[in-house]
């Protein structure tokens, strides 16, 4: 790890046990022990909530709503990023101890932005008009969407697909995500995080109440944006003067203000932050150091830190997340095969079809060298039959005709067989290319993990990233799965 990053750890380290109350720390393990009790976890995952408990543990965050099926491929990335990190820095600083949390984030409404996923060409779409905290969504309409995943991947039909879309039944998608996301991860001792629970939320009182009776949150994030927005800096979010929303019969809807409800502690789980005080609510209840996310939200983090200093809590670090492109190995082998290297699959279709027919050595013959020699003996014959039996001439000039058709029709034949042996190679690339770029976009924004998984068996596919994927690389990476 870098030294710099390093000497930013130990200082947020220091940072965080400075601030973090050991309260606070007792409440954590006591609802994840309340929410993992009926689990079946791994020796790593109960290693971590049992060390949760020590002044010396801290934890190292991503997050995300929730998807189907995991959703896009950086889901997976995201996760796995926070549990190498969580490794390398237990390397780093023996003495302490370091958890990689998922931060669930079940509360968000979005559902028009997870409802679907895109799987071997096909859209897989949960048809729906619940509204609300997709969270608490009633899972009686994805039933159909799941039958039709397990009719997919029925062989074999005790393959660990099944296992995982058993989970999704349950009637709350919350709890069906969570137990989904569990059994992939669990071995590498990830927690999940849940913070839609009422002792958590109103342990965190005094974020929501400055928020409601006071514009400080809202004011500090405009002077922020301000701030980035003069250097030319991206700031994806807006606050709102209320940034709170109110869950209520199946509704999640912004609280205006002022406003007539007269708001206490015991109201909090009736609360839900949006994108602006949702990371205040995570590092108010985790001994947080890191978010690791992608690019546009690491930007909306940078608008932050003022926010953070109106409750006195430490801003963490944000970290870049780890990213890149799936193959298999028969992929890379067919690469190989064509005379081409992965990176120039980032090219587009044309432009490699162009590379490899010239590599191969397709140069077009040179008709027009062999038409001038016909027309030479053309012209010469007509002459000669001009001299010798120029009664002739009308048959002989349609029977030369005749020859030149039959000749533009044999080089059109050749030139079609000459083309066709290069056409499997063509399609082939044509096939590589949809895969790495499907419809022109980042494969790892598009695909789903189980297109990668023909055999509907997803651990060993996420192990292959985990044991490829190096935190340091600057560049997208490329992880190949057996």
């Amino acid at each position: 790890m870098d030294k710099q990053l390093l000497l930013q750890f130990e200082q947020q380290i220091a940072l965080k046990k400075q601030s973090y109350a050991a309260a606070q720390r007792e409440l954590l393990t006591k609802v994840l022990h309340q929410k993992y009790k009926s689990l079946t976890v791994s020796e790593k995952l109960k290693s971590n909530l049992t060390r949760l408990a020590d002044s010396n543990t801290y934890t190292i965050t991503t997050g995300h709503q929730l998807c189907l099926m995991t959703g896009p491929l950086y889901f997976i990335y995201k996760i796995l990023h926070v549990i190498k990190l969580a490794e390398e820095l237990k390397l780093a600083f023996p003495e302490q101890h370091f958890v990689p949390i998922y931060w669930m984030a079940s509360e968000d409404h979005d559902f028009e932005e997870i409802r679907s996923f895109l799987l071997f060409g096909q859209k897989w779409t949960w048809e729906s008009s619940q509204k609300g905290a997709v969270g608490q969504f009633n899972t009686n309409d994805l039933q159909p969407l799941l039958q039709a995943l397990a009719e997919k991947f029925q062989n074999p039909p005790d393959g660990e697909i099944h296992r995982l879309l058993e989970k999704l039944k349950n009637p709350n998608y919350g709890i069906g995500f969570f137990e989904f996301v569990h059994e992939l991860f669990s071995v590498y001792g990830l927690v999940i995080i849940d913070a839609d629970n009422t002792p958590l939320k109103e342990s965190a009182w005094q974020i929501w109440e400055k928020d409601l009776c006071t514009n400080d949150i809202h004011h500090a994030v405009i002077k922020q944006s301000k701030a980035l927005e003069e250097q030319g800096l991206s700031t994806p979010i807006e606050s709102k003067a209320s940034n709170l929303f109110l869950l209520d019969n199946e509704k999640r809807e912004r609280i205006e203000k002022p406003t007539q409800f007269p708001f206490h502690k015991e109201n909090s789980a009736q609360l839900s932050p949006n994108v602006v005080l949702r990371p205040l609510y995570q590092e108010w209840i985790l001994p947080n150091l890191a978010y690791i996310g992608g690019p546009s939200e690491i930007a909306y983090w940078q608008q932050l830190p003022l926010a953070f200093a109106t409750l006195d809590l430490p801003f963490p670090l944000t970290v870049r997340r780890a990213g890149g492109f799936l193959l298999q190995e028969k992929d890379l082998e067919l690469i190989q095969k064509l005379g081409f290297e992965k990176q120039d699959f980032l090219s587009d279709k044309t432009s490699l079809k162009e590379q490899y027919l010239k590599q191969v050595g397709d140069q077009t013959p040179d008709y027009n060298k062999l038409q001038q020699s016909w027309i030479h003996y053309k012209n010469n014959f007509s002459e000669l039959v001009h001299l010798e039996l120029p009664q002739e001439k009308k048959m002989i000039a349609a029977e030369l005709t005749r020859i030149q058709k039959q000749i533009e029709a044999l080089e059109e034949k050749f030139e079609k067989a000459r083309k066709a042996k290069f056409d499997k190679a063509l399609k082939q690339i044509d096939q590589l290319v949809d895969k790495i770029q499907p419809k022109g976009q980042q494969q790892e924004r598009t695909l789903n993990i189980l297109q990668f998984c023909p055999d509907g068996q997803l651990s060993p596919k996420i192990a292959a990233v985990y044991e490829q994927m190096q935190l340091d690389s600057e560049e997208k990476q490329w992880f190949v799965l057996p």
